[in-house]
C-alpha cells in the first residue's frame, strides 16, 4: 500500500496540523509516513496545502505529491480556485467540508461531504475545522482508526476536540453520480 493524501484549506484553519495528526495516527498503526506543507504568502485566508504519504514499506520518494489517492478539502469554495479534481487518482476519495450538495459529477472519484462547520459549532469548537475533516476522511477511507485519531487529538487538544473527530466521522455523506 502506498497512498498520497492532500489537505487543502486556508491559512489559519489548521491544514498543516491536520496532516501531522493523520501522519502520527498512521505511524502509531505501524505505517511509514511523510508529511509536509506547501503555502504561498503566509497570511490568514490564503490557500494552504499539506501532503501526507502513507505506506506499509519505507518511503524513498522525495518528490512533490502530484496526484492524490485522497483529499480533504476544508470548504467547497476552494474547489473553484484550486482545480484539484484532475489530479485525483482513479477510485480516489474526496471529502469536502460543505453543508450543500457538491454538484460535482465524477465517475472515477468517490465523493463525500461533511458539514464540518456545523459539527464544530454544535460542539463549541469553532477552531477545530481541521479535526472534523481528518475525522471524516479517516472514516470514509478506513485506513486510519478513528480511535487512534481520537487518542492523539485528546492528548494534544482535549476531550472536546476528540469528540469533533468522532462526530464528523459519523456525519459524512456520499455524493455524486457514483453514490
Amino acid at each position: 500500500m502506498f497512498l498520497e493524501i492532500l489537505f487543502l484549506g486556508r491559512g489559519g484553519q489548521g491544514v498543516v496540523t491536520a496532516g501531522r495528526i493523520l501522519a502520527e495516527a498512521a505511524l502509531r498503526q505501524g505505517m511509514y509516513v511523510q508529511t509536509f506543507p506547501e503555502f504561498g504568502p503566509e497570511r490568514s485566508g490564503a490557500p494552504v496545502r499539506a501532503y501526507v504519504r502513507l505506506s506499509d514499506e519505507p518511503i524513498e520518494i522525495r518528490a512533490p505529491v502530484e496526484n492524490y489517492d485522497m483529499a480533504g478539502v476544508f470548504e467547497k469554495r476552494l474547489l473553484e480556485s484550486q482545480n484539484i479534481l484532475p489530479l485525483m487518482k482513479d477510485s480516489g476519495i474526496l471529502v469536502v467540508g460543505s453543508n450543500q450538495p457538491l454538484g460535482i459529477k465524477s465517475k472515477n472519484i468517490k465523493l463525500f461531504s461533511v458539514d464540518a462547520k456545523q459539527v464544530v459549532e454544535s460542539l463549541g469548537r469553532p477552531r477545530s475545522l481541521n479535526l472534523a475533516i481528518v475525522g471524516a476522511l479517516a472514516s470514509v477511507s478506513g485506513i486510519i482508526s478513528i480511535d487512534v485519531l481520537r487518542e492523539i487529538v485528546e492528548s494534544r487538544f482535549g476531550e472536546k476536540d476528540a469528540e469533533v473527530v468522532a462526530v464528523a466521522g459519523k456525519n459524512v455523506r456520499r455524493e455524486g453520480e457514483n453514490a
